[in-house]
């Protein structure tokens, strides 16, 4: 008798673990003003899924991706929310901020809205693991690098990958007065406000850095890039 309670005791107890893990999955925020205040007072990256009804791989990252009990797990350490850009105001502000062009793209960001990691398509399963570790990865780096209130390439950097125009074109001008940035580097930088100016579909100041690199830096490897653009 005392070991059928055993071997019962047992069997349910693995049956309450196996319902545990069955509805495990992750926590979506309501909307990304909560995910904000969430990761902020946290200090964790946040996970931008944007999606749209009629895409085929956002319900297969659902699906499959989602439910991984790795992904699951590491999305403890993230806060999550889906955005919708044909159905919402502020997904639609995201992906034209963020200058998504398919779909689904994830996004992963800091609360400021420094890019941690940006993923374009479709990622089976516990494949986009090393991604959101990445991210949570870089949110120390970045912490570590705002922290300090000394300008530097470093930081302008930042700005730049995140497309923080106003920020990394404040940070630019006063690198630049203090003739901080090196020679070698302006056509990087050039090229880099450039493709945040046609990523806002505004060509002409785009052209603007594009024609400079052309004029300025005709031995530099930006410039076949700046031919492309103004093609």
């Amino acid at each position: 008798m005392k070991n059928k309670n055993i071997i019962i005791f047992i069997i349910s107890l693995l049956t309450f673990i196996s319902c545990k893990n069955s509805y495990a999955e992750i926590k979506w925020e309501k909307d990304l003003a909560t995910a904000i205040k969430k990761a902020k007072s946290k200090n964790l990256p946040i996970m931008i899924d944007i999606y749209t009804d009629w895409c085929i791989w956002c319900k297969e990252l659902d699906k499959n991706t989602y439910a991984n009990e790795k992904v699951i797990e590491t999305a403890k350490k993230i806060v999550s929310v889906k955005l919708n850009p044909e159905t919402s105001k502020e997904g639609e502000e995201i992906a034209k901020k963020y200058g998504v062009k398919g779909y689904p793209t994830i996004l992963f960001i800091n609360a400021d809205g420094f890019v941690l990691e940006n993923v374009g398509g479709y990622v089976e399963g516990e494949k986009f693991v090393p991604y959101m570790k990445n991210a949570i990865e870089k949110l120390s780096k970045i912490n570590a690098l705002l922290s300090s209130k000394e300008p530097s390439l470093e930081k302008l950097d930042l700005y730049m990958e995140s497309g923080n125009e106003e920020e990394a074109t404040k940070l630019f001008n006063n690198l630049l007065s203090k003739k901080s940035i090196p020679e070698e580097s302006m056509p990087k930088y050039l090229l880099g406000f450039g493709l945040i100016k046609a990523q806002k579909k505004d060509y002409e100041k785009a052209n603007i850095y594009f024609d400079k690199i052309i004029k300025e830096y005709p031995k530099s490897e930006e410039i076949y890039i700046s031919h492309y653009y103004k093609a």
